[in-house]
């Protein structure tokens, strides 16, 4: 076996200068040359080194790959390239790594002429690395990778084995004093272009590669370009893993090749020291000392300077150490000051950041507030195009049993919507909480007032809308049923229809001509809108659209989609012309403005902010007929006549007024927000969710999908939470409670919590004796997750009770329940303390509400279990909007019907 050495090397090193690595005479063959990337890459290379590449190996044909200057014969094997006369002295490798090892032994065996290899393929086995190394060797070939983007003599005009600098490489590729030496092949040609901008050109660029072997590494690379005299400096692209940047620097310590030139060196990947498994490059992992940290002290230590700080520029005449390759031109600049020597040739422009694109949302600091460039050709068209399209996309997809809105945590149990709790959202206001369902973020608080207004304005209606509920409720109908009756009766109606058209064309108005918050409206738009949107005929006049007028014209609110909306009606007013459908184009005004924002986040889609009204329109009816005695209620009476008073007012006070007739305290209105929160979502799987998505899947439009909310509630899923109302009822009927909320009461809690567990345990215990398992329970105590330990706890519940706690609310029922689960573990009724669960903080704050009122007569059982079933119902309307909307967005028409397969048949 021949042992080839190259002095100052104890192995073979066939070159001696970089200019010698690949020039204008070396002949090429390419392996594997119509592979998916080759065939790509092979004729750009071709045609920018003029022809070099004499032939091909696709191993089972035989052909021409066509190029711009002449086709490139291939071959079966690289015997069959010899014996057809084309000779070469480099072989590019495009194979599999498991067939790498093999057409290297097929190039040295046949080709004695052989000087280079370079090797593309990345992950090549150790194993088979090894003998790359030993037939190379023993051939006296260079091997350049494996996982190398190939090498470029750029004073030639040549490249060979991959695609350094991209397409045209020409354009990136400049002649000049630097060599390059990368682990990254992409980054090989980012610092070309890099130096280039900065005036520096390259002379020799190796894209290394960093496979578990690097053949042609550091050390052989410095002594070639030592002694090439194109060279006057050095850029290194360095990762961790390996120690060939120790031996190249001990060997230029120990002047064994006289390296003097100076050198300008990225080491990247502190963050794969920990890891234990190759990230990226397979090579790129450190074992023991090698790691990223370790290579930038060997490289500090050889300087004798610290890492390049660009406002404080500091190297020595051996080079630099810089953070990132962006600071690789001003550390070289800086390095050839240092050597009294100048840049190849006139910088072209600089690195700083020219954003194509920029967030009109986010305020920036003034330091990395940036101003925007126009893109280059054919991207600048593009951006525009893309710059019209606004709010969130998704993908349509089976949302079946899936949901981008609501979930139970199945660690806590908690349900959430839109990533919030609904203990979290229980602290929300009721209008609040409708925005925050449709815009998946709260309300800034000047947009409360606006919320407000629509859903108070939407409250109005003809008392003749109710007939229909008074007939149903006659009939015994439950809320649901009799609510979702005239929400059916809503369709599509002209006010939604023309409000949803207008909300269009505002969004629509915008984006087309590119209006933004500081720039005047274009002139073109005055025209655009005169042609599509005035007209002379006057609109009917009403008390609601005089005043909704009046709303947009005086708001100062800092919003484009207002600043447009104010200035159509200034040339309205100037044309002495009308605004089509005006009463609905106010109204949209209003919902684009509010909602403007997390459209442009991306929150929402264009399609629900367009939508935004019908969504409040409905929510705002299904609070209007709830009402339990609408003869009786003044308040609702006053809040849905056609007159505005109270249209400003709080909707979550409304809303109170209109289910218990009365004005409420803070701590009621409090309560009352509490218990909405907590019933908004209990996630997707819930009937009366999925019956809102089956409705959308069916392709109803929005009113319909709510009423599939509520026909899929009722006394077992709704009105169930008057069980818990009427133990409460049954257990202190006896008993004079003036105040609940008072701890003066004259009754004693724990007497009354120990015979109602006693008089339960006896009745468990006869029911066990005759067989009865299925007897009935007492409501609202203990879970199905919350359980097990000796004492038991609904964190839920917990979180509400200390809410009340901090207010200073008490609840004579909810102490009642906390002394009770108690009692029953005592009686022997329950084997450890159950929990009180959040249904009974549910039914407790219901039932402090209306206590007055029941114990006067005001109120009936069968009113509370009514209301009991409309707070609910109020609740989860809120939460099944975010549903219908998310639905709507990205599901498939008929994606909630059950596959054949899961389907049964039983006798």
């Amino acid at each position: 076996m021949r042992q080839l050495k190259t002095k100052p090397f104890p192995y073979f090193v066939g070159v001696h200068s970089l200019e010698e690595l690949v020039t204008e005479n070396s002949r090429v063959c390419v392996i594997n040359i119509l592979g998916s990337e080759s065939r790509k890459v092979t004729p750009v290379s071709h045609e920018y080194s003029g022809g070099n590449i004499v032939a091909g190996v696709q191993y089972g044909r035989s052909g021409k790959l066509e190029t711009k200057i002449g086709d490139i014969p291939y071959y079966q094997s690289v015997r069959d390239v010899m014996d057809n006369g084309h000779t070469f002295d480099t072989g590019v490798i495009y194979l599999p790594p498991t067939a790498v090892s093999q057409a290297v032994s097929e190039l040295t065996q046949y080709n004695e002429d052989l000087k280079r290899i370079v090797i593309v393929t990345e992950k090549i086995s150790s194993r088979d690395s090894r003998n790359i190394r030993f037939l190379c060797q023993e051939a006296g070939v260079d091997v350049i990778g494996a996982n190398s983007l190939g090498i470029a003599n750029v004073w030639d005009n040549v490249r060979v084995g991959g695609a350094l600098g991209g397409d045209d490489p020409a354009e990136t590729l400049k002649k000049g004093s630097i060599a390059i030496h990368s682990n990254s092949g992409n980054f090989t040609t980012t610092m070309a272009e890099y130096l280039r901008i900065a005036g520096f050109g390259i002379s020799t660029a190796v894209s290394s590669g960093k496979d578990v072997y690097v053949h042609f590494a550091l050390p052989e690379f410095l002594y070639a370009a030592q002694n090439d005299p194109r060279t006057k400096a050095i850029a290194l692209y360095v990762e961790p893993g390996g120690y060939y940047e120790k031996m190249a620097l001990d060997w230029i310590k120990e002047r064994r090749f006289g390296f003097n030139k100076p050198i300008v060196v990225c080491v990247t990947g502190r963050w794969k020291k920990n890891i234990s498994r190759s990230c990226g490059h397979a090579g790129a992992l450190a074992g023991g000392g090698d790691d990223a940290e370790t290579k930038e002290k060997w490289f500090d230590d050889y300087f004798g300077v610290k890492c390049f700080n660009p406002d404080k520029p500091k190297v020595s005449k051996r080079g630099v150490r810089v953070a990132n390759i962006q600071q690789v031109p001003d550390a070289m600049k800086t390095v050839f000051e240092k050597l009294d020597e100048e840049p190849d040739f006139p910088s072209d422009g600089d690195l700083s950041l020219k954003p194509w694109l920029s967030d009109t949302i986010m305020k920036l600091p003034d330091e990395l507030n940036i101003p925007v460039f126009r893109a280059i050709s054919p991207y600048d068209k593009q951006i525009e195009e893309i710059n019209k399209q606004v709010g969130a996309q998704y993908l349509r997809q089976n949302m079946r049993n899936t949901s981008g809105a609501s979930k139970m945590n199945p660690g806590t149990q908690v349900a959430e919507l839109h990533g919030k709790t609904i203990l979290d959202l229980s602290k929300n206001s009721i209008e609040e909480n409708i925005y925050f369902s449709i815009a998946k973020v709260l309300p800034e608080k000047e947009d409360i007032p606006s919320i407000n207004l629509l859903l108070n304005i939407f409250l109005k209606m003809n008392p003749k809308a109710m007939l229909n509920i008074d007939t149903a409720m006659a009939n015994g109908a439950t809320p649901n049923a009799y609510i979702s009756s005239q929400i059916a009766m809503i369709g599509n109606k002209p006010l939604l229809a023309n409000s949803r058209k207008q909300a269009e064309f505002i969004i629509d108005l915008i984006r087309e001509f590119g209006i933004h918050e500081n720039k005047k409206i274009p002139v073109e738009v005055h025209k655009y809108i005169r042609e599509k949107l005035l007209t002379k005929k006057a609109p009917k006049k009403s008390d609601v659209a005089d005043m909704l007028y009046k709303e947009v014209k005086k708001s100062n609110k800092n919003c484009i989609a207002l600043k447009v909306c104010q200035y159509i009606l200034n040339i309205a007013e100037k044309e002495k012309m009308y605004i089509k459908d005006q009463h609905e184009f106010l109204l949209a005004t209003i919902a684009v403005c509010i909602f403007w924002k997390p459209m442009l986040e991306k929150r929402i889609s264009k399609k629900v902010a367009e939508d935004s009204l019908s969504y409040l329109y409905v929510i705002s009816r299904i609070f209007a007929y709830s009402v339990i005695d609408r003869k009786n209620n003044k308040f609702w009476q006053k809040l849905t006549d056609k007159k505005i008073s109270n249209i400003n007012n709080s909707f979550t006070d409304n809303a109170f007024k209109i289910l218990f007739n009365r004005v409420p305290t803070g701590d009621e209105l409090f309560e009352f927000q509490t218990l909405i929160g907590l019933t908004l979502t209990n996630g997707p799987g819930t009937i009366s969710a999925k019956g809102s998505k089956e409705s959308v899947s069916a392709g109803n439009n929005i009113s319909l999908a709510f009423v599939g909310f509520m026909v899929n509630t009722g006394l077992a899923h709704g009105g169930n939470g008057f069980e818990a109302i009427d133990f409460l009822l049954n257990t202190f009927e006896k008993i004079n409670i003036t105040d609940p909320s008072s701890r003066k009461n004259d009754v004693d809690l724990d007497k009354l919590a120990s015979e109602a567990a006693k008089e339960y345990t006896r009745f468990k215990k006869h029911s066990k004796e005759f067989g009865e398992l299925n007897y009935k329970r007492i409501p609202c105590v203990n879970h199905p997750v919350f359980k097990g330990n000796d004492v038991n706890f609904d964190p839920r519940e917990q979180f509400v009770s200390s809410e009340l706690e901090k207010r200073d609310v008490y609840n004579v029922f909810l102490d009642f329940y906390h002394k009770l689960v108690k009692e029953l573990f005592n009686e022997g009724a329950t084997r450890n303390v159950f929990c009180v669960n959040v249904d009974a903080v549910l039914a407790v704050l219901t039932l402090k509400l209306v206590w007055k009122d029941f114990a006067s007569g005001k109120i009936s059982k069968q009113q509370i279990q009514n209301l009991v079933f409309t707070l609910f119902l109020y609740g989860r309307s809120i939460g099944v909007a975010a549903e219908i909307a998310d639905h709507r967005d990205r599901g498939q028409d008929m994606d909630c019907r059950t596959p054949q397969r899961e389907l049964k048949f039983v006798l």
